[in-house]
């Protein structure tokens, strides 16, 4: 094929490989959507056979106690001394650090705001000062206005024109003069005024952001004088503890573990069964996020090529007196790898159901990355399309 044949086949292998990835995005979208309701129910129900464990090891119920499986006391006595280390970490951590940062900022925003209203109680009284004054003036120009405009109305009845004509024409340019400095003193007003109402404007609206800020950070740093309170109580710090030792184990646990108190052997069962599901999420997630990745990668390869073949074609159109026309052989093994785009994309067509069945689509997705998608696979199709250039390039010299 011609240099504008490989690309054109080139630019069908991108489209192909982009409605996959977009079947793929509309899977990414499922799971996403389906996971986050699923984990929201998986944490309601961790949440509450967490709270029936730690009651019944809390407690002085000999009978509730003995109903915790000793794997379940086991692997929470292990990891509490984790816990107890990371709530010291985070009791020091809110003292040292978060508590007076978020205080001195609470402080800091206050004092801007302080300092602003000052700044504007400072200039109230220039500017009423400045108005004042150039209402003063205002005042004697138009006086003297009102004096200019008698004389000249007087000086010009009946003949009196003639006879007045130069005491007339300078009261006239007198006049002139008065109306333009009371224009500029008219001006010069009014932007003292705007002054004053912008600064207002934009001090009341600094103020509101302020404010704003301040009760953020005041209620940050009531949240944190409150956790800190919490903290430094012995006994509340190791029923926190507890109830996070509790609620990681049984976040983990992957195998029953069978207990003599019917309601707690149930909920620990669920709670398997949920947590097996979990994985199943994240392994399905990964797999339809990594998929993706690496189709893109492929697709960008190909842009890459394609850049590289219309660049040669351009020389070639250039110096055609010189250069011979550009033939491409494709491999058998190029064509066979691009033909596997439309069954894919049948194949993960049913975005719903994958949702529904993660692990269906990670079963959907190991063989294809062991196999036609297998890095060894790509590196040779890549491999490929780079000899098919050099020896289209071949007989360039």
């Amino acid at each position: 094929m011609d240099a504008r044949q490989m690309l054109q086949y080139l630019d069908t292998q991108k489209e192909a490989i982009e409605d996959l990835v977009g079947q793929l995005d509309e899977v990414q979208v499922a799971f996403n959507a389906l996971f986050d309701e699923f984990k929201a129910q998986h944490d309601a129900r961790l949440d509450q056979l967490t709270g029936q464990v730690f009651d019944r090891l809390a407690g002085d119920d000999a009978k509730q106690t003995g109903a915790i499986p000793d794997g379940l006391r086991a692997a929470i006595d292990e990891r509490l001394p984790e816990e107890r280390q990371a709530i010291d970490e985070r009791r020091s951590k809110v003292r040292e650090e978060y508590l007076p940062a978020r205080q001195q900022a609470a402080d800091e925003l206050l004092q801007k705001a302080q300092a602003q209203v000052a700044e504007l109680r400072t200039l109230n009284p220039e500017l009423d000062a400045r108005e004042e004054e150039l209402k003063a003036e205002k005042a004697e120009l138009e006086a003297r206005l009102a004096e200019l405009n008698a004389e000249i109305r007087q000086k010009s009845r009946g003949l009196g024109v003639v006879r007045h004509f130069a005491s007339i024409f300078a009261a006239d340019r007198e006049r002139q003069q008065t109306i333009g400095k009371l224009e500029v003193i008219n001006e010069t007003l009014q932007k003292v005024r705007r002054e004053w109402e912008e600064k207002q404007s934009s001090v009341e609206a600094d103020q509101a952001a302020f404010q704003n800020r301040w009760q953020l950070e005041s209620i940050a740093v009531a949240r944190l004088q409150s956790e800190l309170d919490q903290l430094d109580d012995e006994d509340l710090r190791e029923d926190l503890a507890l109830r996070r030792a509790i609620r990681h184990v049984l976040d983990e646990i992957k195998e029953p573990l069978p207990s003599v108190d019917p309601e707690l052997d149930a909920g620990l069962r669920e709670m398997v069964e949920l947590n097996i599901q979990t994985d199943a999420y994240h392994e399905g997630l990964a797999s339809v996020g990594g998929l993706i990745g690496l189709l893109r990668g492929i697709r960008s390869g190909l842009q890459a090529i394609r850049q590289s073949i219309d660049g040669l074609l351009k020389e070639q159109q250039m110096h055609s007196e010189f250069l011979p026309a550009l033939q491409f052989t494709v491999s058998d093994g190029v064509q066979a790898f691009h033909k596997q785009w439309p069954a894919l994309a049948r194949q993960f067509a049913d975005e719903a159901a994958f949702g529904q069945q993660p692990t269906d689509f990670s079963a959907a997705v190991e063989p294809l990355l062991a196999g036609p998608l297998s890095q060894a696979n790509i590196e040779a199709m890549f491999d490929s399309l780079g000899k098919t250039i050099e020896r289209a390039t071949e007989r360039w010299g």
